[in-house]
């Protein structure tokens, strides 16, 4: 019979749902090897042995001899083993008594990956040999004895038998686990392993365990692979060591400040063939562990580039990572200087800390330090960059964004697009120009020389070398204002083909946003927003194939309920399709429905709440939303109807549309409500959006063009500029 060992104080259950599985799908053999090393480690302390680790993948095969599933994972080393002490620490959720910062959420990634982990150790206690089995699993029988660890077998044995431990990893249960452990070749594994422990491998580099890794069809082995010696490069540099500023908000919440504080960092550089090294890296590495989610780059040597056929691998390490490294030890969070000033705004507050455009700037300086051939090659794209300035007359904030693997291509892209961002400030700014006609009085005696002081103004908010670029910019505009006027009088050829086929909707929808595009600083969504050119887009996109910054929006994990109900009525909820998704900042997001110009709005009110519960309950830990906005646009909009199917909408009368001012979005994994989110929605039509666009673009193109129209009424009641927006993102 089972005994199984409950933990008094947490809930298994929920401390289950509340760790994530790890994005990496190797991070369950990356938690055992890491083990497997710490009890080698723990036991070369007390006394001398010839350590091993042997890994050992068993496979299904096909006919023709491939990997067809992998059945189990076996995990054997002659480390120290599962004595009572390192049994008990095993039982303690976030133990930091181990003294190699472990936390106990390793065991989490086993069970997240495979069925059943069951341990078999060999060890001694006070002189005797003895032997201890023990099964890790979240299956139902242990989570209803609120448990995820049973022992199964305690004993002594033969005094002669060897010190080991096998940890035995049975069956996987995702189908993309089992597809990705298919694709991985035994070199894969051995690379991999070689790659994520470099650090550690070059520190010991002398005294490695053997370490063997076995490809098996049933009992027969196919392919071995071994780590050793050879597979391990030297330093060319060690223990060079940068001092980062811990950074601190300023009291006004205005600019970041270094405190008194340093972090001291220390470098190991390598000089590797190409062959060793596929590219130039620097890698952030926690208790010898290559921590992949850090990114940092190398901003005195392209990443591709080879010197010597040579790359560079600089390994940084730190007692400042091991102590911030997250829970599932394969995540490490360093903000950049926007995302420090963002979230510090935000929350009112941030810890102080390093920031990485710091790291980035010190590495590399130290980097050129190093290396003269790194030195030379700096000097080199200054140069180039120099020169690309003077050629094209860009600005030092226009290139501040610019780095050393840019190519000219992306150099004058990122330049165009802060130029792009200044025509937007400026178009802003010309706009505030435009208001304080509101205060000019004509019977004031001083009215002609505040009116000519304001055309001054304004002449000078335009650069005499910006006026073919802003006239492009207005005339595109014009022309999309155009089209969609003559999409919403039915006058273009496209609707007049296909059989009588209504088409509106598909255009209407193009030209504001492209279906299936994500480019929305190549959409036209100003006409809803200006700001909106600069979100995070999806144009039609199944909701569960979204990845935002290559994670995916929707989580893979799912209750058999949430399964139900996501299949439930001949539906499958998973693929539907917003028209648009915007994602602005943390936490919000706009969505975007469009329907035909014929349709009644009244019959769609719930798309929108349907949408935005979908993405306050499935969306994945990294992505937790509880702001929403949304638009629901047509043409065919009788305000009663509205007013009958939902009593809260509002409407306004100024600016002509219908507004649900606060909306609760259901979260179901808290009954309280309190963590309900909260949805902002209009429902207008298109006509009313083009009024809106029409008035500001023929705003900016008279002043800056006047003889384009020889007189103009400007009425302030029709100048809409979509700042009756409820302040939802400021």
């Amino acid at each position: 019979m089972p005994n199984y060992i409950p933990n008094e104080g947490l809930r298994w259950s929920g401390v289950l749902k509340g760790t994530a599985k790890a994005v990496n799908l190797l991070q369950p053999l990356f938690e055992a090897f890491t083990n497997s090393l710490e009890a080698i480690d723990m036991r070369k302390k007390s006394e001398e042995f010839a350590p091993y680790i042997r890994l050992d993948f068993y496979f299904n095969s096909t006919i023709d001899n491939k990997n067809d599933g992998l059945v189990r994972l076996i995990i054997t080393d002659n480390g120290i083993g599962f004595d009572d002490k390192n049994f008990t620490r095993l039982q303690i959720f976030k133990d930091d008594t181990k003294g190699y910062d472990n936390r106990g959420s390793g065991r989490i990634q086993l069970i997240h990956s495979f069925r059943t982990a069951t341990y078999e150790s060999i060890y001694k206690q006070d002189g005797i040999c003895k032997y201890r089995r023990f099964v890790l699993s979240k299956s139902n029988p242990f989570l209803e004895h609120n448990a995820i660890l049973s022992v199964e077998e305690e004993k002594n044995i033969n005094s002669e038998a060897e010190i080991q431990t096998k940890l035995t990893l049975d069956e996987l249960r995702e189908k993309s686990d089992i597809k990705f452990y298919n694709s991985q070749s035994i070199q894969d594994i051995k690379d991999v392993l070689l790659n994520h422990y470099i650090l550690y491998f070059c520190v010991n580099r002398n005294s490695l365990p053997q370490i063997s890794i076995n490809y098996y069809h049933g009992t027969n082995i196919i392919a071995s692979r071994t780590i050793a010696i050879e597979d391990i490069p030297t330093a060319s540099h060690e223990d060079e060591i940068i001092h980062i500023p811990v950074s601190q908000m300023s009291s006004d919440m205005k600019r970041i400040e270094s405190s008194n504080n340093n972090v001291d960092i220390s470098i190991k550089s390598y000089k590797l063939p190409q062959g060793q090294l596929k590219k130039n890296a620097v890698k952030v590495t926690c208790k010898g562990e290559v921590i992949d989610s850090v990114k940092i780059k190398l901003e005195c040597l392209p990443s591709d580039m080879q010197i010597d056929s040579s790359h560079f691998l600089f390994l940084l390490s730190s007692p400042y990572f091991d102590e911030h490294v997250g829970d599932t030890r394969d995540t490490l969070e360093i903000l950049n200087k926007a995302e420090f000033k963002k979230r510090a705004r935000q929350f009112g507050s941030i810890e102080p800390q390093i920031i990485l455009d710091d790291l980035e700037a010190k590495v590399s300086d130290k980097a050129s330090e190093m290396y003269k051939e790194i030195a030379s090659q700096q000097e080199v794209y200054e140069k180039q960059l120099a020169a690309l300035k003077q050629t094209y007359l860009l600005s030092d904030a226009a290139l501040e964004d610019a780095d050393i693997n840019d190519s000219v291509e992306d150099i004058l892209k990122k330049a165009y697009t802060y130029d792009a961002r200044l025509v937007a400030e400026r178009d802003a700014a010309y706009h505030t120009k435009l208001e304080e006609l509101n205060g000019l009085d004509t019977r004031s005696p001083t009215y002609k020389e505040d009116l000519q002081r304001l055309v001054d103004d304004l002449t000078r908010s335009i650069p005499l070398q910006d006026k073919e670029t802003l006239s492009r910019y207005v005339t595109h505009r014009r022309l999309v204002l155009d089209l969609m006027s003559k999409i919403l009088n039915k006058t273009t050829d496209f609707q007049n083909i296909n059989g009588g086929r209504n088409e509106d909707e598909k255009l209407l929808h193009n030209l504001l946003f492209t279906q299936h595009s994500e480019d929305t600083g190549n959409s036209d969504l100003w006409m809803l927003n200006e700001d909106y050119l600069y979100y995070k887009g999806y144009s039609e996109h199944r909701l569960n194939q979204i990845e935002i910054n290559s994670k995916k929006l929707f989580r893979e994990e799912i209750t058999e309920e949430e399964e139900r109900y996501l299949t439930s009525l001949g539906e499958d909820r998973r693929i539907k399709r917003p028209d648009i998704l915007l994602f602005p900042a943390e936490r919000k997001c706009v969505i975007v429905e469009l329907k035909t110009p014929n349709t009644n709005l009244s019959l769609h009110l719930n798309q929108i709440n349907k949408y935005a519960y979908f993405l306050r309950n499935f969306t994945s830990n990294d992505f937790i939303i509880d702001t929403f906005y949304g638009y629901l646009i047509g043409e065919a909009l009788e305000y009663r109807d509205v007013r009958g199917a939902d009593g809260r909408f509002k409407f306004d009368p100024k600016f002509n549309f219908m507004y649900l001012p606060n909306a609760p979005v259901v979260f179901e994994d808290d009954p309280t409500g309190k963590q309900d989110g909260s949805l902002y929605m209009e429902v207008l039509t298109y006509s009313v959006i083009l009024k809106r666009a029409e008035r500001r673009n023929e705003a900016f193109t008279t002043k800056l063009f006047p003889k384009l129209k020889e007189e103009e009424e400007i009425n302030q009641e029709d100048i809409v500029d979509n700042n009756n927006e409820r302040d939802l993102f400021s």
